[in-house]
């Protein structure tokens, strides 16, 4: 009887609460009418909310799909009867709050089994808003994510998966390897349009093990499902072991524009043009995600799809010898790429992307590697896997590219082995004997060379010429059966220049004025350290080739005309000559040269060429500066004070854009502003072979200085006058985005000069003729 009228007392008290709610106001009760309007107009505030969440973002968060992929093993992966779609029938739905690479929160988070600290799939700032999809940037915060493969962390499949409204499924894609779940990047002031990523999508198995020194091999077929969403592996750099690298490194990292409709149009499947970038980092170090291709997609004014990937460096991808030719197994790294290359020529229609409209484009030692591949598919039997190319601050004739038996190469060779601890061993046991070394063993060992060579700028690790050629000691494998029996550097880059054995495709290409700015030994003060420097970097050169060197970059001690008198705080008085001279012999000529073969011969696909002026560091261009412009990076282009670089940006980025979107390679499709002019060179043939005038006697003379004829050497110039990157030990000057200039006299002297030594760099050491065939007597003197 108690616990009834308890009961009943309780039931009453609620009823009474309910009719007394709401509270009186100003002393009388509120209507129900008034009480149904209140919580109809509070229904309508909180479907309002999520109406402009969906507007602003895309969708509600799905859940994510766990399961690394990996070229190695199925470890990771997870079984696509083990995989339930956001929003299915069975199990829990997906928690509103979660979004694939961009936020989860603190109350859903803490549910997630045991997280892995090496996973990042996010870049946000305090409010979840991405910064960037740049893997290493300083400004990020990271989500974590449940790398188990634990029931209770996959999703099972319902025959019929229900999709809530406004929650997305995950971006999926198909492919002989295997299912592959991604992410969404959402719209917001770094990401205009946003953007769909498959990161860490493997196109090689991995390198490790017996596959160490040995050329990439291809990946088998499987059905089952992996996770994209998290970054891959990264190529071991030279130096100690860092976390997130590792030998399962060949992987890619595929960007597309969000939504439903991005591969439509008017009903119909419409494929997307694809740009392919290759990364830098002088062939000893640098990873795919370097370039933010998420930004560069998603600020293009036509949908395309962007791809970055990571190749071999140091010595697991470059290590030139004798035995290494004997054994097949140079320019390893070229060739990653070269797989990488023809893995998203075959896939990419997968993702939405056209196979037949692919642009590479690379950076330094990319765009040096984007040359070769120039030249490799035009001597195969293989169909070149890009229609057009972007080479930034690089191409072949860049520095020296030399026969895996010069003695630099053998020398450093020795050293390695030394340093790995592997000196002794019979050269038929030296790589069986690397293979079983530990990762970190190699890395350290690379990293002592480099630390030995990169002040001379002689690096270790370099692409060597791997092809038979008129040269008693060129090397070729001995098994013509070897996948790597067809060289990937058949011959001088300067010869295949010469004989025409090149593709001929779209091309853009350009430089910086202060490319050598960070490599040239900053505290050298005198005529000799100059003369020192050049005799250690080309030993070919003769005491007379110095004396032409000065007077082409005179000294600042002695010539009172000469123009490198000004130099940095703290630097050396020689700075701003070695810079100009390096610059000018390492990366502005050899690109210039790129441009003038591909320009002339009656070739009827265009060649643009672009100069980036925008000063930051030293008050100078430098090289790697136009990286972020290009992608416009709101990493950079968000701070304070880029009013002027967000305006080059938008000039610079755009012209990159329409150049990958234009079948033809035409960075003016649709272009408002200025004119961007297709390169007519102003050197003649005979120039650019190394047997011109010399004209660049004196660069004081300046009744001598002769500028381009006619529409000759017109370029774009990006950025001059901007200086916003010094902030404030610069004026805030905001330059002019885009303007047409022509070469200068004093580039063209260089080049000149260059060109007719370029054989003394490049690998002979010797002057050739103009085909670039010695005689036996100078055969037999090397």
């Amino acid at each position: 009887m108690h616990q009834h009228q308890r009961r009943r007392f309780n039931s009453s008290a609620l009823s009474s609460l309910i009719q007394k709610w709401p509270p009186a106001k100003h002393g009388r009760p509120l209507s129900k009418r008034r009480l149904l309007l209140t919580c109809a107009w509070l229904t309508a505030t909180v479907f309002l909310i999520l109406w402009l969440y969906v507007y602003q973002y895309g969708s509600l968060p799905p859940l994510p799909v766990i399961g690394r992929p990996s070229s190695s093993s199925n470890s990771n992966s997870v079984p696509s009867s083990d995989i339930k779609a956001p929003g299915g029938s069975g199990g829990d739905a997906a928690p509103p709050d979660l979004e694939l690479g961009i936020s989860v929160s603190s109350s859903f988070s803490s549910k997630l089994p045991a997280l892995t600290r090496t996973t990042v799939t996010n870049v946000a700032d305090a409010t979840g808003t991405p910064l960037t999809d740049a893997k290493n940037n300083p400004h990020s915060t990271r989500l974590l994510i449940p790398t188990s493969t634990s029931t209770s962390a996959i999703m099972k499949p319902t025959s019929k998966p229900q999709k809530p409204p406004g929650v997305a499924t995950a971006p999926a894609v198909t492919l002989p390897q295997g299912k592959y779940i991604g992410a969404t990047l959402t719209r917001s002031a770094r990401f205009p349009r946003p953007v769909e990523v498959f990161r860490g999508v493997p196109f090689a198995q991995t390198t490790g093990g017996e596959n160490r020194f040995r050329p990439p091999q291809p990946l088998t077929p499987s059905d089952k499902m992996f996770d994209a969403v998290s970054w891959g592996q990264s190529c071991p750099q030279n130096g100690p072991l860092r976390k997130g690298f590792g030998e399962d490194c060949l992987n890619a990292n595929i960007y597309r524009p969000a939504g439903p409709d991005y591969s439509q149009s008017g009903g119909e499947r419409k494929l997307l043009p694809v740009a392919v970038y290759i990364h830098g980092g002088g062939f000893n170090g640098g990873e795919g995600s370097e370039r933010n291709m998420a930004s560069f997609i998603s600020f293009a004014q036509d949908q395309m799809i962007g791809i970055n990937f990571n190749y071999r460096v140091g010595a697991l991808g470059f290590l030139p010898s004798a035995v290494t030719a004997r054994e097949g197994l140079l320019n390893l790294g070229l060739r990653d790429q070269q797989m990488a290359l023809e893995w998203v020529r075959d896939n990419i229609e997968a993702f939405g992307g056209d196979p037949e409209n692919i642009t590479i484009l690379g950076f330094s030692a990319g765009a040096h590697s984007i040359g070769h591949h120039i030249m490799y598919y035009a001597q195969t039997s293989k169909r070149a896997p890009f229609a057009k190319a972007i080479l930034e601050s690089g191409a072949t004739t860049a520095r020296a590219v030399l026969l895996p038996t010069h003695p630099r190469h053998l020398v450093q060779f020795r050293e390695f082995l030394i340093a790995a601890n592997v000196a002794g061993v019979p050269e038929d046991k030296i790589f069986p004997a690397l293979r079983k070394l530990p990762l970190e063993t190699i890395t350290q060992a690379s990293h002592a060379l480099w630390d030995k060579y990169s002040r001379s700028v002689t690096w270790p690790f370099q692409p060597v010429i791997d092809g038979p050629n008129d040269l008693a000691n060129s090397s070729q494998p001995t098994d013509a059966e070897l996948p790597s029996a067809l060289p990937v550097i058949p011959d001088l880059p300067i010869h295949s220049w010469r004989q025409g054995k090149y593709l001929h495709i779209p091309v853009l290409t350009g430089y910086s004025p202060n490319e050598g700015s960070m490599f040239i030994p900053s505290g050298a003060n005198t005529n000799s350290e100059f003369r020192a420097f050049f005799k250690a970097l080309i030993p070919s050169f003769t005491d007379a080739d110095l004396d032409d060197l000065e007077k082409l970059y005179p000294d600042p001690d002695t010539n009172r005309k000469s123009p490198y008198k000004a130099v940095p705080a703290g630097k050396g008085r020689q700075w701003a000559r070695l810079d100009a001279a390096y610059s000018q012999y390492a990366y502005i000529c050899p690109v210039l040269q790129t441009a003038h073969f591909l320009s002339t011969n009656g070739d009827p696909n265009p060649v643009h060429v672009y100069r980036y002026a925008a000063t930051s560091t030293w008050g100078t261009a430098n090289h790697g500066d136009q990286a972020n412009i290009v992608a416009h990076d709101m990493t950079l282009l968000g701070g304070k004070n880029m009013t002027g670089l967000v305006a080059v940006a938008n000039a610079m980025h755009g012209a990159w854009a329409r150049f990958v979107a234009s079948k033809v390679g035409d960075p003016n499709a649709n272009n408002t502003g200025v004119e961007w002019p297709v390169f007519e060179s102003p050197f003649v043939k005979e120039e650019a072979e190394g047997k011109g005038k010399r004209w660049w006697w004196d660069s004081t003379k300046d009744e001598e200085e002769e500028g381009p004829p006619g529409d000759s050497g017109r370029i774009m110039v990006f950025g001059e006058g901007n200086d916003e990157r010094l902030g404030v030990g610069g004026s805030l000057r905001r330059g002019t985005p885009a303007q047409v200039k022509k070469l200068s006299p004093a580039e063209l002297r260089a080049c000149r000069f260059w060109w007719e030594r370029i054989e003394l760099s490049e690998g002979l050491g010797r002057r050739g003729t103009v085909t670039g065939v010695i005689s036996r007597a100078e055969r037999a003197k090397l």
